[in-house]
Formats: C-alpha cells, structure tokens, sequence
C-alpha cells in the first residue's frame, strides 16, 4: 500500500519538484495555504507524513504546525518542514512546535527520500506498536476481570465450605459481604485518614472469610443445641486463630509467600472476636490494636447473629438488634465497638435493615 504525503507550499514550483522527487513512490497531494492543507486533512484518510513550507501568507507553516497540534486526530502525523538553508531561527521555532525534521533548500533529492522513508517507517511501527499495547491492555483487562471473578469465588467457596458445617447459608456470606461494605464505606467517609477505598474494597472482598476456621471446630461444638461448657466454647474460640492459621497456609500454597492483601482476610478471621474495650478473645486485645478490618466485622457479624434464627434461638428485630448494640443486653455491649464503627452504624442502620431483610436465609 503506497504511503499517503501532503506537501503544503505556497509556490507551484517547489511543489513540482517535490512531486518529481518522490517519482510516484508515495500517493502525493499537494495543496498551497495552510487552510486548504486542514481542509485536506479533515476526511477519513489522514496522511502519513506533511511536507511544510513554513513561510506562506495567510495561515503561516507555524500557525498550521499549532493547529495539528490542538487536533487529536492530527497530532501524531509527522511533519517535515522546509527552510532556507541559514534560516536558524525557523529550524528551531519548527521543532519546537512539533515538526519531526527539516529540509533546507536548495532540495537535494536523495536527503529527502531517505528523511520521508524513515519517518513513514517510524509512524509505521509506532502506529502497530499502539495497536499491539492496545490489544496486550484489553487481554490484560480481561484477564484481570476473570481473576477477580475467580478470587471472588475462590473466597465464597472457601466461606461456604467452612460455614456448611454449622447450617449457615450462602445468604449469610452475601449479607456479611455487603453489609461490610455499607458499613467500611461509611467509616471511611467519617475517617477518612483511618480508612481509603482500596481498604475498602478488600476488606468487604474478604469478610466472608471471618468464620473460615470453623473447619476445624468439632461439629459436636458447632451445632450443639443449648448452652456450651466452658470447655467447648474453649474449643469454639480456636476458629479465630484457625482462620488465621489456615489462611496462612493457603497463602503458602498459592505462592510460597505471604501474600499481602491476605493479610487482611487473617486479620478479619484472628480478630473478628476481639472487642474494643479488651474482653474479647483470642488476644484480649484493645482498641485500636484491633486491626480496622476486624473492627468493621466484628459489628457487621454481631448484627447479621443477632437478626438470624439459630436452632438454639430466634431471630431479633432489626430494632432489637440495634438496642442490643447500642445499649446493650448484659452480653453485648457498645463498649464492645470501635465508637467510630458505632457511628457509622448509626448512620446506616436503615440500609443494613434492608439488606437483611432481602437476603433472608433459604430456610427462614
């Protein structure tokens, strides 16, 4: 396919000698004002190099250069402009406007030859280049998108293995999902320095995941009707640091190392029974010491048990539900919460209701 070359000069003559040179080795249009050169490039086909004279009356080579410029579609079509031999300042104010290379006068043939073939050959590969970077980005975008979709449903998998074993529903998961990210969405717009978006995300991605060390908790344990001893809520206790030390091990398995963003689903799973005045288990730990993801769980997970039927007890109210976390019941206490996590529970307490309420367990 022959090369496309505007050559814009406001001599006739100079535009004949520049069509002699090229010998029909490029598809050459010639045109004679730097209006009727825009005018020639505003169709579909654009050319693949300009050819400037830069001293013309009217719209001037340098007011042209500008205008390609200012038009996306113009801007990366090379330009080669032409100046007198010991015209210094025109060679220097044309590159820096844009202008690729120059031709002095008098032509000489062979230099402008060689100067359009490696500039063509230039605009060539980086045109190919850009559709090649273009088509790596979408495969790459894609990809991306099938390995969220996948990590999405690796952690539900995960969830629901776990969580099966004491009769909780993917309903469950899905509720503590979102009700994290309403919750998380609302702390960081109270504040914002202790929360981004990013932590956002990934909190809300790995909250289901908080219960994962229920796998090794005896179903004895688990689906015990009644009050446990002391000794099986010692062993119901281990779920936390079991969540933790599995997700570890599943970090270890997918790339011999920890990966950080899991250690926010450790975090969730080790932390989630912690409480912020210190009563919690299984460290005892306090307030801000509880790592933020925790903290957010740990309220998502209260309200989410409170409002659910067990075979050892019946749902609460949504009103009921929030009486018990923010008065308290004897068990449960708001000294129990981060009071910002409190706040913005407040704030959203309608929309956690109606995400419940839509959500409701397959066998309620």
């Amino acid at each position: 396919m022959r090369r496309r070359v505007l050559a814009v000069d406001d001599l006739d003559i100079n535009l004949e000698i520049l069509e002699a040179i090229l010998d029909g080795d490029y598809h050459y249009t010639a045109v004679t004002s730097g209006e009727a050169a825009l005018e020639a490039m505003s169709g579909d086909s654009q050319p693949d190099l300009v050819l400037l004279d830069l001293s013309m009356p009217g719209m001037d080579g340098f007011e042209l250069l500008r205008q390609m410029k200012k038009d996306a579609r113009l801007t990366n079509i090379p330009v080669v402009f032409v100046t007198g031999e010991t015209d210094e300042y025109s060679e220097e104010r044309g590159l820096k406007l844009g202008a690729v290379d120059y031709i002095k006068k008098p032509y000489n043939s062979d230099i402008i030859r060689v100067k359009i073939r490696n500039h063509i050959e230039l605009k060539t590969y980086r045109d190919n280049l850009e559709l090649v970077v273009a088509e790596r980005t979408r495969e790459l975008r894609e990809r991306t998108e099938e390995l969220f979709v996948a990590h999405g449903a690796i952690i539900m998998g995960m969830s629901l293995l776990s969580e099966s074993r004491d009769k909780v529903t993917g309903a469950h998961l899905a509720r503590i999902r979102t009700l994290t990210l309403v919750v998380a969405k609302r702390v960081a717009v109270i504040a914002p320095l202790m929360l981004n978006s990013e932590q956002v995300e990934l909190i809300t991605s790995y909250s289901p995941l908080h219960d994962v060390g229920k796998v090794a908790v005896p179903d004895a344990v688990l689906n015990k009707h009644g009050a446990l001893t002391s000794e099986e809520f010692d062993l119901m206790k281990t779920h936390t640091t079991g969540g933790g030390d599995v997700l570890r091990q599943t970090a270890g398995f997918l790339t011999g190392k920890r990966v950080g963003q899991l250690d926010i689903a450790i975090e969730i799973a080790e932390s989630h029974h912690e409480r912020y005045d210190g009563t919690g288990y299984p460290r005892g730990l306090k307030g801000e010491a509880i790592p933020i993801s925790a903290r957010i769980v740990s309220i998502v997970d209260v309200y989410d048990a409170l409002r659910s039927s067990r075979p050892y007890k019946d749902g609460f109210s949504h009103e009921k539900a929030c009486e018990i976390i923010l008065v308290g019941d004897g068990r449960t206490s708001p000294a129990h919460f981060d009071p910002v996590v409190i706040e913005a529970f407040k704030q959203v307490h309608h929309e956690l209701a109606c995400i419940f309420d839509q959500n409701p367990d397959p066998r309620m």
